[in-house]
């Protein structure tokens, strides 16, 4: 959190390069390719092991838990040390994880290798630090942008990479991955230069923790905000469903392979990228956020019930796409709507508990639709997810939400 003494250092910092920019965008786009690249195959690398679908959810929750755990502690300590170390700790801790993933023979494993992803993935958020360190509030939605280009051309390109890299082997794409990411490592601590002052002694006034933990508390019993709350993590959680259930769906109802996976899961990414970086902003300056969030949900819905009830290639195709537009107009409509009902001065902590309740999402996401995988067959997870978003829309129209077109 940005002290008076840190705002007062702000304008001392030197604006970063063109060539600095280029490097962060690199090292997330790198570490989100590698991400991409592993984790649409865990499914089928655990299918291998004979590890059941409920027993593949925990392994994808791990990531989530140890996230939601380890997350705010790197945060803070980027604070206190810089964000260069804490970006380079992210980016060993990834290529650690994909190495004894690669190695894994039984659950143990692969558990242990995606907690280890999740405790030291802080790449992004850290980015993003470095981002408003070194940019002046006019320019920080561009820097910002930046970051999220990044991420979503990594998260479309890496599984179509890892489809083409699984043809010889699932270990394959993992130890690809490996190599990539510590690369990135090496290309990050020579070109990456520090961007914050580190503070090991950062001073808080005690008036001024007691007031704004005061002010937290209001917008936490604000009835609005936590139907919005509930909103995002039930949309989370069935999106987590999907993800944890589609590599084993798709071969055994349609036929498609590793490749096939990676190319679907390009296809969704690149529909989804386009809908946020494209077609949102035209959308809500149209019809506003509150009609772009229930759009999103419809088109969701739509998107999750036929997708394990066919084995028509063109009826997975069609699912997808309003699946990936649905969710693409869902997740930030109803992030922007939680900001513009917080209080000014609590934006940064409103949008956490945000971030924190999506986090919680893709721990119960997974196992939740593993479960019903393993029990109900390959509908059970569509179908549930369909039935959870259902259930955030009854939210939607009682919960007084401020729009405007």
């Amino acid at each position: 959190m940005p002290t008076i003494q840190s705002l007062k250092q702000a304008p001392e910092r030197a604006q970063p390069s063109h060539a600095s920019r280029l490097v962060l965008f690199l090292t997330v786009f790198i570490d989100l390719l590698g991400f991409g690249i592993v984790i649409p195959f865990l499914p089928l690398f655990g299918h291998r092991l004979h590890i059941t679908a409920g027993g593949i959810g925990l392994i994808l929750a791990a990531y989530s838990a140890a996230q939601f755990v380890c997350a705010p502690i790197l945060g803070r300590l980027s604070d206190r040390v810089g964000r260069r170390p804490i970006i380079m700790l992210g980016l060993l801790g990834s290529s650690i994880s994909y190495v004894i993933y690669g190695f894994a023979g039984s659950f143990a494993i692969l558990l242990l290798s995606r907690a280890v992803h999740g405790a030291c993935a802080a790449t992004i958020s850290t980015a993003q630090a470095y981002v408003a360190d070194t940019t002046a509030e006019s320019d920080r939605a561009r820097g910002m942008g930046m970051i999220g280009a990044a991420f979503g051309l990594g998260f479309v390109l890496g599984p179509a990479i890892g489809g083409l890299l699984g043809h010889a082997s699932l270990r394959t794409p993992v130890f690809f991955a490996a190599a990539l990411t510590f690369a990135n490592l090496i290309f990050a601590a020579i070109a990456l230069p520090e961007s914050h002052t580190p503070e090991p002694n950062v001073h808080i006034e005690p008036g001024l923790a007691s007031s704004r933990l005061a002010s937290l508390s209001r917008n936490l019993a604000n009835p609005l905000l936590m139907k919005l709350f509930s909103i995002a993590f039930l949309v989370t959680a069935a999106m987590g469903a999907f993800e944890v259930t589609f590599a084993i769906m798709v071969p055994a109802l349609y036929g498609y392979g590793a490749a096939g996976i990676g190319g679907l899961l390009a296809y969704a990414g690149f529909i989804q990228a386009l809908t946020q970086g494209y077609l949102l902003g035209k959308l809500v300056a149209r019809v506003g956020e509150r009609t772009v969030l229930l759009i999103g949900m419809l088109l969701f819905v739509a998107g999750l019930v036929p997708l394990g009830l066919t084995g028509s290639t063109p009826v997975l195709f069609i699912a997808l796409a309003l699946l990936s537009l649905g969710y693409g107009f869902a997740s930030p409509a109803v992030s922007t709507l939680i900001s513009k009902s917080a209080e000014r001065n609590l934006q940064g902590e409103v949008l956490g508990l945000n971030q924190s309740a999506m986090s919680l999402a893709r721990i119960a996401g997974p196992i939740g639709g593993g479960l019903l995988y393993q029990l109900g067959g390959p509908s059970a997870p569509y179908i549930g997810g369909a039935m959870v978003v259902a259930g955030a829309l009854m939210l939607l129209p009682t919960a007084g939400l401020r729009s405007t077109p």
